[in-house]
């Protein structure tokens, strides 16, 4: 874990952390901090509890024991400051959406109802924007590069006007040279943001984790 900071200040603050699956503990006395506008990073094997971890700061799952705060409120209350970009997942390439479309759907938390307004559009338009690909609105997502996907999916969360991003497994199927651009793009974005990432790749976490 790279990143540091007391629990009173962190964007993200677990606190003996316990958590079981049954009986099959998969954290222990977990305790960490980190601060706002920083990039840390998680590594550990498939199966070592990283995705839980995420899935206990979303609020998704609740700790056996200890507490995780997000700006000193449970993850339930912080939901909507919190942006999720998952590992990048099966898709129907037969399926006619633009990337536009998916950027517009990280904002349905933040509407009612109804079709998507200037408002909701400004926002898609601004995270493309911030994640260099701005001009791809009108592409077919199936038609996109893996590493372009991985953008938009970024971009998605984006568009939420998130103060935390959580990323699974963020460069798991790009190439090298791909992954290096996506770790430039974390660091800018670190700038005004909380990421925290998750990896089995330690190469990927010292690239990417400051």
């Amino acid at each position: 874990m790279s990143g540091s900071g007391t629990a009173a200040e962190a964007a993200v603050a677990f606190e003996g952390v316990c958590f079981a699956y049954g009986g099959s503990e998969v954290l222990h006395n977990v305790t960490f901090a980190v601060p706002p506008r920083a990039l840390a990073a998680v590594v550990g094997p498939n199966g070592g509890g990283k995705t839980t971890l995420l899935r206990l700061i979303l609020g998704l799952e609740q700790p056996r024991f200890g507490t995780v705060r997000i700006f000193g409120e449970p993850p339930a209350a912080a939901r909507p400051r919190m942006g999720y970009v998952p590992q990048v997942p099966a898709f129907d390439a037969r399926f006619p959406v633009d990337v536009r479309d998916v950027v517009l759907m990280g904002t349905l938390d933040r509407r009612w109802a109804g079709a998507f307004g200037r408002r909701e559009r400004r926002a898609a338009a601004a995270a493309l924007e911030r994640v260099g690909l701005s001009g791809f609105e009108r592409r077919p997502f199936a038609g996109l590069s893996g590493g372009e996907r991985q953008r938009v999916l970024i971009a998605q969360a984006l568009a939420g006007g998130p103060d935390v991003l959580l990323l699974d497994e963020p460069t798991a199927n790009v190439d090298p040279p791909t992954a290096g651009r996506l770790h430039d793009l974390f660091r800018q974005l670190a700038e005004s943001l909380t990421l925290l990432l998750v990896s089995h790749n330690l190469g990927v976490v010292t690239a990417s984790a400051s």
